[in-house]
């Protein structure tokens, strides 16, 4: 039998393979503008925003919240499968040298966001005269250490609790973390030993307590399927994932965006279409979330420009996600049981993406009402919606054709 840090290196090249796979879909394409534009947009509306922001503007209290939660969050990547809880049982002494090299890897790939969240936030820091060079520094080497204790913390309770009660620790964890950035940004120096031994006395306590418990297979297992599953189902947006089982929901309260059917019908595509965008859990919750960030540009962005260039980008990830998401499937579909003509469904695909795209601008058109007034502004960005998302779709379809 391998030894388990020959198990661990296989599953981990298999897993990078995996990851290489289909984030090559992810990161390249239209996802790629959308970034850019968004980062584009929001980079410039941060700057100049930085100019105008008040010196007592609480940028310490928001740092220390953003980098507190992304130290909290980011459960252990163990990469165990269904059979390790049979197969592993007889090697179960040297599991620990398998799970040190996972919580290495989990560190390594939980580090990133808050060091990217401490970047953003010391333009603002030293806008407001909050902190300087010596304390980001020392910031860095605190967020390094506390992520580093965090992640072995999250993985003895889990072990300890078999997972119950995350959400009490990560609390617990949160309110810790991120009082330590805020001490240290603010110029409290006195405290920052105080709560970081808090820190180490919770890890070690928990730590004990995982020794004394067996390994709670089923619940990392589980964990390790969860967070796979997540991963392929944004990864699903992008190009079709074959093992990913899609969940439905028949949400009976949108039944009056779904044409009803009866005799005669002479546009059964549209018919299916509508019921697939609306019921399939995956596709009707992207176009919630992206019509949602639409809404809050519109409320929270305070230049028109960006305003516009962030919604165009939203609507043209809207459309093309849309139009992607509804074309996937191509094994078996309930039209292919309809005497329909094979043409019909590319038209049929592009009507109805136009058709819940005008109900996106519907919504940012009354957003801008709501939020500046009856002016022409509103109605500019609903138009840049349409447009936006009528170009997207034609060139989508032929770019299918070709």
């Amino acid at each position: 039998m391998n030894s388990l840090r020959e198990i661990w290196a296989k599953r981990f090249v298999h897993y990078m393979t995996e990851l290489q796979k289909y984030m090559k879909f992810v990161f390249t394409g239209h996802l790629a503008i959308v970034l850019l534009f968004t980062i584009g947009a929001g980079g410039y509306a941060y700057s100049e925003w930085l100019k105008e922001v008040p010196t007592n503007f609480p940028s310490a209290i928001i740092a220390s919240v953003l980098i507190g939660l992304a130290l909290v969050f980011g459960a252990p990547v163990t990469l165990l499968k269904p059979a390790d809880s049979v197969f592993f049982l007889p090697m179960e002494k040297k599991l620990e040298d398998y799970l040190n090299r996972s919580l290495r890897y989990s560190l390594l790939s939980q580090l990133p966001i808050p060091f990217i969240l401490l970047i953003v936030m010391m333009p603002l820091l030293a806008a407001t005269n909050v902190a300087g060079k010596p304390q980001f520094l020392l910031t860095a080497i605190i967020i390094l250490l506390v992520k580093w204790i965090y992640v072995e913390t999250e993985y003895h309770y889990r072990r300890a609790n078999d997972g119950e009660g995350i959400l009490i620790d990560r609390l617990v964890r949160f309110i810790l973390s991120a009082s330590l950035i805020y001490v240290m940004l603010a110029g409290y120096p006195l405290f920052i030993p105080v709560i970081g031994l808090i820190i180490a006395l919770y890890y070690l306590n928990y730590k004990k307590k995982s020794a004394a418990k067996p390994f709670p297979y089923q619940h990392f297992i589980t964990l390790e399927q969860n967070r796979m599953m997540r991963f392929y189902r944004f990864a699903n947006y992008f190009t079709d994932v074959p093992h990913l089982k899609g969940s439905i929901s028949r949400r009976a309260w949108l039944g009056f965006l779904m044409r009803p059917g009866k005799f005669g019908q002479t546009s059964p595509q549209r018919y299916l279409l509508q019921r697939t965008l609306i019921r399939t859990d995956d596709t009707f919750w992207l176009w919630v979330r992206l019509t949602g960030l639409s809404i809050l540009g519109v409320v929270l962005i305070p230049f028109t420009i960006v305003v516009y260039i962030f919604i165009g980008a939203l609507a043209f990830a809207s459309s093309i996600q849309l139009v992607h998401a509804l074309r996937a499937g191509n094994d078996f579909r309930m039209d292919m049981l309809f005497p329909e003509a094979t043409n019909t469904r590319t038209p049929a695909i592009r009507k109805t993406v136009s058709s819940i795209q005008l109900l996106q601008a519907l919504f940012i058109l009354i957003t801008g009402f709501l939020v500046g007034g009856i002016s022409v502004t509103p109605i500019i960005m609903a138009i840049i919606v349409v447009l936006v998302s009528t170009a997207t779709i034609r060139f989508s379809n032929e770019k299918n054709t070709d």
